[in-house]
């Protein structure tokens, strides 16, 4: 029975006798050529393996077969020979040949059963010019381990639940202006430039990380510009300052982007427009300041990780502008320029305003 066992397993050897070496980590051994089938075994890296030998054929002796007449006479001999009757590989009935560019190729397991491995997995020892040419993979799809030093915060980030972001934008020009006595010949105006900053942490309570609340500070400057019949200049230039609490909501998250819809009550604490007139000869220039609420409605498109921990923002936002009364704060000169040279007031009405918005956004 040992000299039984001792044969078959040395008859296996010599059927699988091209040397091959795993390359990857950790090489599964599949019971038939399928991703679905069982992994009977590993290998790891380094390992050598017995494939099979048809691998190794090359096509550069083809031109030594026989011909076809010579090829039909060897038939007919190989037919009358004892081993014919015996041996399925040796009447050709048996599958014999492999290639290198063949997604699985045979080997032996432990136990000497035919098992298949990713031709990936190996690098093949032809021992001969065959070696220089080999495909290999500049990553181990297996290799799990992670190199030192180790990553930040691992092994898992600890979220604090902040974000900050940080956005500049252009909105709709503003079309309400200081009461002019004289007729406009034509009006310039230039759209308001944004920038505002965003802190939110997130909201406590099960909100799976969707709800955060915070605050905004937002900075908006524009200049208008007007000619008058008169051939009189004027020029406004605006200035606000506002904050103001903030809500903001994940309607959508996707493993790279999101979806945010926010809103947002800007208090406009410093809200100036600097009025400049002159007809050429004359120059008068005067302040006004007043304050205003602006409550606004965003959405938000973020793609994440655009660069480390940093989250690309584009967005839009809806806004309302309550109705201002603005104060002179100091006097003017011209009295046919002003409503009045002492205590000038004037009043703008309710806005509507649609802006767009792009912008970085972290969480921390």
């Amino acid at each position: 029975m040992k000299k039984l066992l001792f044969l078959t397993f040395f008859f296996c050897l010599e059927a699988m006798a091209l040397d091959a070496v795993i390359t990857v980590l950790e090489a599964p051994m599949f019971k038939y050529p399928s991703y679905d089938a069982p992994v009977v075994q590993y290998k790891r890296k380094g390992d050598v393996i017995k494939i099979h030998p048809s691998i190794a054929n090359e096509n550069r002796f083809q031109r030594m077969a026989p011909s076809k007449e010579k090829l039909q006479a060897l038939k007919l001999k190989m037919k009358s020979s004892p081993e014919y009757n015996q041996d399925p590989l040796f009447r050709g009935e048996a599958e014999n040949t492999y290639y290198l560019e063949d997604e699985f190729i045979p080997t032996l397991d432990r136990q000497g059963n035919q098992v298949y491995v990713l031709s990936e997995h190996i690098y093949v020892y032809f021992n001969d010019s065959r070696e220089f040419t080999q495909f290999q993979n500049t990553k181990d799809p297996t290799d799990y381990r992670l190199e030192e030093p180790l990553p930040k915060n691992y092994p898992i980030k600890n979220p604090t639940g902040y974000r900050g972001q940080f956005l500049i934008g252009l909105t709709q020009p503003y079309f309400e202006s200081y009461p002019y006595k004289d007729d406009v010949r034509t009006k310039g105006y230039q759209s308001p430039f944004d920038a505002n900053l965003t802190l939110l942490r997130e909201a406590k309570g099960n909100y799976h990380n969707r709800l955060f609340i915070g605050g905004t500070l937002n900075v908006r400057s524009f200049e208008n510009s007007y000619t008058f019949f008169t051939k009189r200049y004027s020029e406004e230039k605006g200035i606000k300052v506002g904050l103001g609490p903030t809500v903001s909501y994940d309607a959508f998250k996707g493993e790279k982007n999101r979806i945010n819809l926010s809103l947002n009550l800007i208090v406009n604490l410093f809200n100036q427009l600097s009025i400049t007139q002159t007809d050429g000869i004359a120059t008068d220039a005067r302040k006004y300041q007043g304050y205003s609420f602006s409550p606004r409605l965003a959405l938000q498109y973020h793609r994440k990780n655009v660069l480390e921990e940093i989250d690309f923002v584009l967005g839009t936002a809806l806004e309302m502008e309550t109705a201002t009364s603005f104060q002179a704060k100091n006097g003017g000169s011209q009295a046919s320029w002003w409503e009045n040279l002492g205590d000038d007031k004037f009043s703008t009405g309710t806005t509507f305003t649609l802006g767009g918005y792009i912008g970085i956004q972290s969480a921390y």
